[in-house]
């Protein structure tokens, strides 16, 4: 009898930064999901595998809902190893004022429920959640995405059977903050800024005229060639000590010219070079070339 290959995808983080969306998309694709799962049950996974042929591939949702159990997430992970179950684990992170603001719309109150104000149980949440973070193999920060946006990153994050380490690529403007999850990141405001020139200045990083002027200069090609093989030798160091995502951030002031040219360049390098599965992420414009 052949052996059934066992994956399991544990979901938490942050009340209200979207776990429900998470476990509905691994839902929509066969997965096994149960919400609220007990922390102490992990040793019992094992059963709901064998139970069924179809229930090879898990994911669940653990959050504060399980605080008494919360101290115990490492031992169990333990157990998962001992079992053989591959397990991938997700943080979703928001900033504090965005969760605010989505509990003020749902008119929901917050499941931790210690503290008479919303902000205080908010607090008192990533402070019992600091643990969970530190061990999860991929932290979001939804702050800024949309549904949509979420679903098309979990899209690249997991579609297939990656053999590789998985790499995605996001720009972003610092003025709209810098993004949660990012692994690595890079400070590309020191070159000069298309935003200045009127020719340039309505135009994105994906517009053949910014890419030409951006990757045109002196400066940006020496940058670009010790980032592109630095990139080269980390990727495969990561992945020898056992990373299976890894997020790297190329910002500048708005996250419109330069940014997303470096990004768009460094995507299409990787992709030459390197045998992984590499994804593309523009926080701020998308794949438009031009904005209003």
């Amino acid at each position: 009898m052949e052996e059934i290959k066992k994956e399991l995808i544990i979901i938490t983080g942050m009340s209200g930064a979207g776990k429900s969306e998470v476990i509905n998309f691994f839902e929509d694709r066969e997965y096994f999901c149960i919400d609220n799962f007990p922390i102490n049950l992990f040793q019992y996974l094992n059963e709901i595998f064998l139970s069924s042929e179809k229930r090879n591939k898990v994911a669940v949702v653990i959050d504060v809902r399980n605080q008494e159990f919360m101290g115990q997430l490492t031992e169990q992970l333990k157990i998962l190893d001992e079992e053989e179950i591959s397990h991938t684990m997700i943080y979703l992170d928001a900033r504090n004022d965005v969760l605010l603001s989505r509990y003020e719309l749902s008119r929901r109150k917050h499941p931790l429920n210690l503290y008479d104000t919303l902000l205080s149980n908010i607090k008192a949440e990533r402070k019992m959640l600091k643990n969970f973070m530190s061990l999860a193999d991929l932290v979001i920060d939804t702050s800024t995405l949309k549904v949509k946006d979420l679903q098309k990153l979990l899209e690249k994050e997991f579609s297939g059977k990656l053999k590789k380490i998985n790499i995605n690529l996001t720009s972003f403007g610092f003025k709209y903050g810098i993004p949660l999850d990012l692994h690595l990141m890079f400070d590309v405001r020191f070159l000069p800024n298309p935003y200045y020139i009127d020719n340039l200045k309505k135009k994105t990083g994906n517009h053949i005229d910014v890419q030409n002027y951006v990757m045109g200069l002196s400066e940006s090609q020496k940058f670009y060639e010790m980032l592109l093989q630095m990139l080269i030798y980390l990727i495969p160091c990561y992945e020898k000590e056992g990373k299976s995502h890894l997020r790297i951030g190329i910002g500048c002031s708005g996250g419109q010219h330069r940014s997303v040219t470096f990004v768009n360049k460094l995507f299409e390098d990787l992709t030459k070079r390197e045998d992984y599965k590499i994804g593309k992420y523009h926080r701020e414009v998308g794949e438009k070339t031009e904005i209003e």
